[in-house]
């Protein structure tokens, strides 16, 4: 059994852009609205990538969208943290569906203070990932973006994608813990005594001065982290 009015917390559950692949999370949305959340958080890449176009519309980003809006217009506050495979959220059809975007979040609970970031970022030597990063997320590209047709804009994206994914270290077989551990210390002596990322797709768990948290991919193992808002814990859960 799941305790009703806990915070959840989800993250890369890369949704497809083409029509019926938002199926499974809207299933899950259903699933969720009946354990009256008192939060939902998105730890990044909600799609397998989101463009926050209307040149990147489609049916499938309509739906989730649409029922994200009604779930927050229903009192269920929507957190969207940007994740590398998110472009462009700011003003867009994006923002206006939920109740906020940020890089990351803060949230406070029992006597615990959870940070949700999505974590690609913490690798301040991966210079070339840093820079596709920039250069694909800056006000130029974005209004590069308006001025080129749907199909050169798509096999653009396709393209940058590619270098993020080539670049950075999500895919590696080892995972940057001591990087965690180390943003992990970083972020105590701000008063976070937990640190929730996304990206890496492994279920993981390191105590330390603050205690690091991967999710796990949620389009792999449909999980999400259950965070009782008066004590503070947490827990796996399969809603």
């Amino acid at each position: 059994m799941i305790a009703a009015g806990q915070i959840f917390v989800i993250g890369d559950s890369h949704i497809g852009l083409s029509e019926g692949s938002e199926k499974p999370i809207l299933s899950w949305f259903d699933r969720l609205v009946a354990l009256r959340p008192k939060a939902l958080y998105l730890n990044g890449d909600l799609f397998h990538y989101l463009i926050a176009d209307p040149k990147f519309y489609t049916s499938s980003v309509k739906a989730v969208f649409d029922r994200l809006q009604e779930l927050r217009d229903s009192g269920i506050p929507i957190h969207y943290v940007e994740g590398n495979r998110d472009f462009f959220l700011h003003g867009s059809f994006a923002e206006r569906a939920v109740s906020d975007v940020a890089m990351e979040f803060s949230i406070p609970a029992g006597d615990r203070k959870y940070l949700i970031v999505h974590g690609d970022m913490i690798n301040d030597r991966d210079i070339a990932y840093r820079f596709w990063r920039f250069a694909s997320k800056n006000a130029l590209s974005r209004h590069s973006l308006k001025l080129i047709p749907k199909r050169l804009a798509r096999s653009f994206v396709d393209t940058v994608e590619a270098h993020l994914s080539g670049t950075n270290f999500k895919h590696k077989t080892r995972l940057p813990t001591e990087r965690m551990e180390a943003y992990g210390r970083t972020r105590a002596a701000e008063g976070f005594t937990d640190v929730v990322f996304g990206h890496f797709h492994h279920k993981l768990v390191l105590p330390g001065t603050a205690t690091v948290t991967v999710l796990p991919a949620w389009y792999e193992t449909g999980e999400a982290m259950a965070i009782n808002p008066e004590t503070g814990a947490f827990d796996w859960v399969t809603v």
